[in-house]
């Protein structure tokens, strides 16, 4: 569930299954920096960058649902008419999954700007999609801190990692004109930003087959990954890296190996081309891209990026374009 000052409350309970209606009771600032794609039914994409000049304040019921907002810049704060409120902070993203009626409120607030991409998908349209149920995941979130007194209903929040932002700036950016090409794309990015997120789910907290798998050192291995995933400019080593979160070389290596499916420099690696993916998504010039995520120089980076998707970054940017 995501939601101007208690001053412009929306009265009206949205639906975020019907966002495009809903958008008709927003005010101009919001309806400016909004676009709505609804590639298949049950299926609604909000995207929201801009400035509006105010907070937006909404009251929300939903069905059985998914809803992820992954958030760029601002804050939002949302509640349930039962009292649970929460918070998503800029820089991270939000995974709510209810299996009955909820209703709330929502409050969108940004910070000089705000950035959003907020995907939601009812029960029907998430099994069709990815022939999940709303009770698999649910399981997947069950050790999760932001479980909430609702029988079916729980929310995750966790900090955007660079796979995620990859998918954003894919989503927002979506440069396709042909109505269907467009859907199918946006669909199917869909399908990739869940699994990438429960996937995350699996590795940091744990199921009955990624426990088998990963060595005693997890907490040492989740650390290490996340140094990579925050500080990806540096130019880290396993020595390095082995250092930095007490652990010797081999055993880091097989953990990563285990716990990721790749050793530390490809792990490096995939997150500085992801970060670099949603510079170049963005408008980011390739020369800017490539010292930003770490990387030597622009042909070091263009031959890394060519080796990987099979085409230069300049040649992948002319796919993509700035969101208006």
């Amino acid at each position: 569930m995501a939601g101007a000052s208690r001053g412009t409350y929306q009265e009206k309970r949205q639906d975020p299954a019907n966002i495009k209606q809903n958008m008709a009771s927003f005010p101009e600032n919001w309806v400016r920096i909004t676009r709505v794609d609804h590639p298949r039914e049950g299926v609604n994409i909000c995207c929201m960058n801009g400035r509006p000049d105010s907070a937006l304040e909404f009251q929300v019921e939903s069905g059985p649902s998914l809803s992820m907002s992954i958030l760029m810049r601002g804050c939002i704060e949302a509640g349930f008419d039962n009292g649970d409120q929460f918070r998503i902070d800029a820089g991270c993203v939000s995974l709510l999954i209810s299996g009955e009626q909820t209703s709330g409120w929502d409050r969108l607030t940004p910070e000089l700007d705000f950035q959003l991409v907020n995907i939601h998908l009812t029960q029907e349209a998430l099994y069709s999609m990815t022939g999940l149920s709303i009770n698999d995941v649910l399981k997947y979130m069950k050790s999760i801190l932001y479980r909430l007194s609702h029988i079916h209903t729980s929310v995750a929040i966790m900090p955007i990692f660079s796979g995620l932002h990859r998918l954003t700036a894919e989503i927002s950016q979506c440069s396709y004109l042909d109505s269907k090409a467009r859907n199918i794309f946006l669909c199917a990015k869909v399908s990739e930003a869940i699994a990438a997120v429960l996937d995350k789910f699996s590795r940091e907290h744990g199921t009955p087959s990624t426990l088998c798998a990963v060595p005693s050192d997890r907490l040492r291995l989740l650390q290490a990954r996340a140094m990579l995933e925050t500080r990806y400019q540096e130019a880290w080593s396993v020595q390095s890296l082995s250092q930095a979160v007490g652990l010797n070389e081999k055993r880091l290596q097989a953990g990563f190996n285990a716990l990721y499916g790749a050793t530390v420099h490809e792990s490096l690696t995939r997150i500085r081309l992801d970060r670099g993916l949603a510079m170049l998504a963005s408008g980011t010039s390739v020369t800017e891209t490539a010292q930003t995520v770490g990387f030597s120089n622009v042909s070091h980076f263009s031959k890394v990026f060519r080796s990987k998707f099979g085409i230069s970054p300049k040649r992948w940017t002319h796919g993509h374009s700035p969101l208006e």
